[in-house]
């Protein structure tokens, strides 16, 4: 064998370490990466989620459960404690959905940043959308809780005589089925938007 190729040999073998750790570290860095990509989106997700799954399971599971309590006729003990349990139950969803889709905006302001996301604009009007409406909805929650904290009376609907047992109550209460609406709305939309576009 000729002092060429054995140089020529005795170079390749210097240079293969670094070749190998130079690839190695670019598995490394994208492994890393996706990781990442993957903790962002199961985050956006799981914020999406919360407001998306808890609304519904409030309005068809927890809602018509607490109204039933709180027809004309009920027991004014009844009714007064019924009102107590649904604000602080409703409470408890507005305030994980505020801090979720604020949590969700500030995804998306990176992904934005990052120019990672193709579709972050949408989603961060959602959120500031969606943390708007419960911002409003958290303000009337406030004074549904003074009100029961007070012991006035809680009965709701209209009576047999077509009356209203409280027309306040009954107005306030709509005012948050009226906010909830669009913020479910949103929430599925973004929940769903992956698969629709």
């Amino acid at each position: 064998m000729s002092a060429h190729h054995s140089n020529a040999i005795a170079e390749c073998g210097e240079r293969a370490p670094h070749y190998f750790s130079a690839s190695e570290e670019h598995m490394d860095t994208n492994l890393v990466s996706t990781a990442i990509a993957i903790g962002i989106t199961g985050a956006e997700r799981f914020a999406v989620g919360i407001v998306a799954a808890g609304g519904l399971i409030m309005v068809a599971g927890v809602r018509p459960l607490l109204l039933a309590a709180q027809s004309p006729g009920s027991a004014p003990n009844t009714a007064l404690a019924v009102e107590k349990i649904s604000v602080g139950a409703w409470n408890r969803y507005n305030r994980a959905s505020l801090i979720a889709s604020v949590i969700l905006a500030v995804i998306e302001v990176v992904r934005l940043v990052t120019g990672t996301g193709a579709i972050a604009v949408v989603y961060l009007i959602g959120a500031l959308t969606m943390a708007a409406i419960l911002t409003v909805k958290l303000r009337v929650d406030a004074a549904l809780a003074t009100r029961a904290a007070s012991g006035a009376d809680s009965a709701r609907g209209i009576s047999g005589d077509g009356t209203h047992a409280n027309v306040d109550l009954d107005r306030t209460h709509a005012l948050v089925e009226r906010l909830s609406v669009p913020l479910l709305v949103i929430a599925v939309l973004l929940a769903l938007f992956p698969v629709l576009r």
